[in-house]
């Protein structure tokens, strides 16, 4: 084996150690592991997995396979980047990344090596999902399992989403404005971007399509097969109920064509040219360009510059208010503006937005729903900073601060919130004020989901994925299921739905006070 493939193994090998011997991973691995027994639901309870044409499948191995496989698929585009999108970062926090760059290895067979880190991860974790949902055929299966028949639905839909998230993890972190919450921001849109194009591209009918290359999902594949085979695009995955008076249908699968294995492979490895562009913007861990790669205020990058054109709206807002700061959730408050002053730029355009807005229908639909995205990007990495920053021990040096930490990083991230929605919140209370209840209870919600992830997963990304997912699936739904109305945007929202909201954000801080008990008990 040539020393280079040697170079490669150990990389691949220590990117996956790191990150198996976290706590954390292993957490996440067996929430993933319970979705399959929560997702597929007995025939009995009168709901099913998955309805062709309004009649359901049954729960054989190419059912249960294709259906989690979709699951997983997602999974793997929507979070899988938020978790392996640190593998360069954490080689500039550790200075490893420096003793690398004294030695021969090249750029390229680096990337290539962190590339092929997450591809293993990703896999690893793939497999050890269809392990778990292959388990539930034999628990509510109505047909023997069929191993290579349930593989094969995985090997047919994951492969080229592990390619492009593995691919586009290493490009973000090697580019500068790409690497900061910016780049968080821009993935989740990109990936429901492309699932939308190829998604729509696919209803145009024509099954020789460009868009199956960029098929990462693999939805336009499953949408062209069941016109091919089962004449319909009528398709329900997930908990649904169904009409037992419509039968059911044996599903065999998705088909193994020669078109679409061509199509398959071409949408796994086109994703590989993304590392050429990853290689030019990679700074080789060169101390004259990775300076500021921890501090993502840089100057020398977009965000950074826009950052530093924003500081007197900053600094005229922080002045303002610094009178009121007597306490330490109000100073930290203002030292997050000062330190991220676009979040001052964001309230003054919402504000004005606010008052500008022609009708309630606009305010409430249009502005706080987008006000609100806003202000969860602004507090994402309040509960956090410190930890990734490495000044927890100069915080707990504070009096009350320690024991009081979960409450001062919630009261600091409401403060933000409510200063960034002032305007906003105000206009919509005064248009309808038997929302206020609703309103304030989902900037409550909102800021204590922040706090909990931040101070849970030490990282402002789980947040930011978690809220835009959640954020997204609430207003496309606009309203039609009141449960989704967490902020009152849509008027739907009954008062057991915000009691249940106002509960859920106790029970999240109650949590996040629970484990830091924990890490002080272990660590201080």
């Amino acid at each position: 084996m040539s020393e280079r493939m040697f170079r490669l193994i150990a990389i691949v090998r220590a990117d996956f150690l790191i990150r198996l011997r976290r706590p954390s991973t292993i957490v996440v691995f067996l929430l993933l592991s319970a979705v399959p027994y929560l997702w597929i639901p007995a025939p009995s309870t009168g709901r099913a997995l998955m309805q062709i044409n309004g009649q359901r499948a049954l729960y054989n191995s190419a059912t249960i396979g294709m259906a989690t496989a979709v699951l997983g698929t997602m999974f793997i585009g929507l979070f899988g980047f938020y978790v392996i999108s640190n593998a360069l970062r954490r080689d500039v926090l550790s200075r490893c990344g420096f003793v690398i760059a004294s030695t021969t290895m090249r750029g390229s067979e680096y990337i290539a090596g962190k590339f092929a880190g997450n591809v293993v991860f990703l896999s690893v974790f793939t497999m050890g999902f269809m392990a778990t949902a292959m388990a539930m055929v034999l628990v509510r299966g109505e047909a023997p399992l069929q191993p290579l028949l349930f593989a094969k639905q995985y090997l047919l839909l994951a492969p080229p989403a592990i390619a492009f998230v593995s691919a586009i993890a290493i490009l973000f972190e090697s580019t500068p404005l790409l690497r900061t919450k910016f780049g968080d921001v821009l993935y989740f849109f990109l990936w429901m971007g492309l699932l939308g194009a190829v998604a729509s591209s696919a209803d145009r009918g024509g099954i020789r399509q460009w868009a199956h290359l960029f098929d990462i999902s693999g939805f336009a594949m499953l949408q062209q097969q069941l016109q091919a085979f089962y004449d319909t695009d009528s398709l329900a995955i997930g908990s649904s109920t169904f009409d037992a008076a419509k039968g059911t249908m044996d599903f065999a699968g998705l088909r193994l064509t020669p078109y679409w294995l061509a199509m398959r492979a071409a949408a796994t490895l086109w994703p590989i040219s993304l590392l050429v562009l990853a290689r030019v913007f990679f700074h080789r861990f060169d101390p004259a360009r990775v300076r500021s790669v921890p501090n993502e205020k840089s100057r020398r990058s977009w965000l950074g510059r826009l950052n530093f054109i924003s500081k007197p709206v900053a600094r005229l807002i922080v002045f303002i208010l610094s009178p009121l700061s007597r306490n330490a959730a109000f100073h930290d408050a203002l030292s997050t503006i000062a330190a991220f002053p676009l979040t001052a730029v964001g309230m003054v355009i919402f504000a004005i937005a606010a008052l500008a807005a022609d009708s309630a229908q606009s305010l409430f639909t249009g502005v706080l729903p987008i006000a609100m995205a806003g202000c969860a990007i602004a507090i994402a990495d309040i509960a956090s900073r410190e930890k990734r920053a490495g000044t927890t021990a100069l915080i707990f040096a504070a009096p009350r601060l320690r024991a009081g930490f979960v409450l001062w990083k919630f009261a600091s991230s409401l403060i933000v919130a409510l200063l960034f929605l002032a305007v906003p919140l105000a206009s919509a209370i005064r248009t309808r004020p038997h929302l206020t209840l609703a309103l304030l209870t989902g900037v409550v919600f909102t800021t204590a989901a922040a706090t909990a992830l931040g101070i849970l997963s030490s990282n402002p990304k789980t947040f930011i994925v978690a809220f835009l997912t959640f954020w997204y699936i609430t207003t496309q739904d606009r309203g039609a299921s009141p449960e989704l109305d967490f902020a009152g945007w849509f008027g739907t929202a009954t008062p057991t739905v915000i009691a249940t909201y106002a509960a859920l954000a106790v029970a999240s801080l109650i949590l996040a006070q629970l484990f830091h008990a924990s890490e002080l008990r272990r660590k201080w």
